[in-house]
């Protein structure tokens, strides 16, 4: 009777140890199964070296705008020079919300890599309009060199305008006459006969990216005037060398660039560029013919701007032979 009892109870031992060893293997292989997987490593948005020492740095110039009046082919022309290295395409770091929010180390994984003294320059047209562009640039690099190129803001306009109408028509929407967006109508009662007058819409979007002093007043709220270098769009046309030069001189850049860069196209009327045996014209979006606009409606907005423009003139300390 004896045996018969130990007999069960060593029995049980060794069910009870398999029984454990079982748990054991049951709760690793669950645990492995439910695991998460590991973290993925932290993404590069810190500077990133490549192999030939060079890095992405912040801008050290941005071309702020304006919107259609050539900062592309300031940003190009300014390429040729050996000490710069451009951001290939407009980051809009400064005035969308969604790519701000998005922190430094996003915007400076934008930039291209440069060797040690090398200028990083940017240019994003739709920070000289946006209210919260300065403020924050400043907050970047208060000594943040700033390019403002300008043209004539009635021409800017109607170039704007031309823009937005050749991609609708890209994309078969509809779209209305320009003089329907700049054009109020006032119903006037006189004497019994009802006449019928035209204003300049205050609101249109359009219209308000050329009222340049508004737009450059908040600029300086955060930037010295001597940090805001502007371009006469106008003479980069006519003949890029000497507002290339003075570009060179506010950017403390040695003397690189020269009037051999540049060529005229008379098939496409505006110059071309050279470097290193190689021409560059810009894209066919350049020098597009402009919507129609009625004479009469272009001379009243003219009138419209007259003020305004001098008012810039004052600010920046210079005049332009605008409209």
């Amino acid at each position: 009777m004896l045996w018969t009892v130990l007999f069960a109870l060593l029995l049980l031992l060794i069910l009870q140890a398999q029984l454990c060893v079982c748990l054991r293997e049951l709760r690793a292989s669950t645990a492995s199964a439910l695991a998460l997987p590991p973290p993925p490593p932290p993404s590069s948005q810190a500077t990133t070296t490549a192999t030939n020492g060079t890095v992405q740095r912040l801008p050290g110039a941005i071309i702020i705008g304006v919107r259609k009046g050539g900062t592309r082919a300031l940003l190009e022309m300014l390429n040729l020079h050996p000490d710069v290295e451009v951001a290939k395409a407009e980051v809009h770091y400064f005035n969308l919300d969604e790519n701000y929010q998005r922190g430094l180390d996003w915007y400076r994984a934008q930039m291209p890599f440069t060797l040690p003294g090398q200028l990083t320059v940017e240019k994003t047209p739709g920070y000289f309009a946006a209210p919260l562009a300065p403020e924050r640039a400043c907050q970047m690099n208060p000594a943040v060199r700033l390019l403002l190129i300008v043209r004539d803001p009635a021409e800017r306009l109607v170039s704007d305008y031309t823009q937005v109408l050749h991609n609708r028509l890209q994309r078969h929407k509809p779209y209305q006459p320009l003089e329907e967006l700049l054009l109020l109508d006032d119903d006037i009662n006189g004497g019994g006969n009802d006449r019928h007058t035209r204003r300049i819409d205050p609101g249109y979007k359009a219209l308000q990216r050329s009222l340049y002093h508004v737009h450059f007043q908040r600029w300086l709220e955060h930037f010295p005037r001597e940090q805001i270098h502007v371009v006469d769009g106008e003479a980069l046309v006519r003949d890029p060398y000497p507002e290339l030069r003075k570009a060179e001189l506010f950017l403390e850049l040695p003397p690189r660039i020269r009037p051999s860069n540049f060529y005229f196209n008379a098939t496409k009327g505006f110059y071309c560029l050279v470097s290193a045996g190689h021409d560059k014209c810009l894209d066919e979006s350049k020098g597009r013919p402009h919507a129609p606009l009625s004479q009469r409606a272009f001379r009243k907005l003219c009138r419209f701007l007259r003020e305004h423009n001098k008012r810039f003139f004052d600010l920046v300390g210079r005049t332009f032979r605008w409209c």
